[in-house]
């Protein structure tokens, strides 16, 4: 059985204490709103609205902003203080569009998501795993629209489990499992409980597929690796549960391109050697990649 500490632990600040980089984008009426409008308003319309909440939430929410520019001035550290804010200012607006975007899918039919993902890049390294029956532990980040990445994933005949923890916000919590779950998308809710760690074995042994974000780890016993030239830590579950059952792990990511989504999947790896660390410099190299090629989609209000 692979090690359940090491794959039910949750940061220690999940659902304890109010985060104090939350911002208003990230509040449960913005959710509802965002749901409620993309069933009435054309896309073009509600990204000029979302546009114009974000630069007031860039503006009236100081201590988020401020982080998301020490980060980005962490990661590009020879980026002006201009190219910093224009930058900053850009990602809000671009989380406030993911936001219509994922409430706009709840209704949308098959025709009209091939339309807006068109495309996955490396598709076949998923569907050749997905094949082999071990399931597959596909890790991502907080670059793109991560939630709408299941949903793609799912309607493309993919049986998917997104393993999350608790927001420390019930509504959030309840919206977005409701969410998933109209569209056939289980959750595994991962608060410390030795079940948690049962449901995602169990998935994987039926052949599914385990998604997980993996760039924000506050808990103990992180595995560390070079991130952006700095040392940071990522969980041992992917790799834990790699080794444990057979099941490759796979980085895979959706982001957006103009006016349309790509999707974008990595090789395959299998934790074959007993240490964690080559996986984690795996998966902190596929992410660092993909900042720097979308630097604008990278969502990270949390302090480094």
């Amino acid at each position: 059985m692979a090690n359940d500490k090491a794959i039910s632990e949750r940061p220690a600040a999940a659902g304890e204490s109010t985060r104090t980089y939350r911002h208003g984008l990230a509040r449960p009426s913005s959710y509802k709103i965002g749901y409620s409008l993309g069933k009435w308003l054309p896309r073009g319309a509600l990204f000029v609205l979302a546009d114009l909440l974000a630069d007031a939430t860039h503006w009236t929410n100081p201590e988020p902003a401020r982080i998301l520019r020490a980060n980005l001035r962490s990661a590009f550290p020879r980026w002006s203080e201009r190219e910093v804010e224009v930058l900053s200012k850009r990602i809000f607006r671009n989380f406030a569009r993911n936001l219509v975007d994922y409430g706009r899918f709840d209704t949308i039919t098959d025709e009209a998501l091939d339309r807006l993902i068109p495309s996955a890049q490396n598709l076949h390294f998923l569907e050749e795993s997905f094949s082999k029956g071990r399931g597959v532990i596909l890790v991502t980040g907080h670059i793109g629209n991560w939630e709408l990445g299941a949903l793609f994933f799912a309607r493309h005949g993919f049986r998917i489990n997104v393993v999350t923890i608790p927001e420390g916000r019930e509504r959030i919590d309840s919206i977005r499992g409701a969410y998933r779950m109209r569209q056939d998308i289980r959750t595994i809710v991962v608060d410390g409980s030795p079940f948690s760690s049962l449901e995602i074995v169990a998935a994987l042994r039926r052949g599914e597929i385990v998604a997980m974000l993996v760039d924000r780890w506050e808990g103990t016993g992180g595995v560390p690796s070079k991130f952006f030239g700095a040392e940071r830590r990522f969980p041992r579950g992917p790799f834990v549960l790699s080794r444990a059952t057979g099941a490759p792990v796979i980085p895979a990511y959706i982001v957006r391109e103009g006016s349309i989504y790509r999707g974008v999947v990595d090789p395959p790896f299998f934790m074959e050697e007993p240490e964690d660390e080559p996986g984690a410099r795996r998966v902190s190299e596929s992410l660092e990649r993909m900042i720097r090629t979308y630097p604008d989609q990278w969502y990270n209000f949390a302090p480094r």
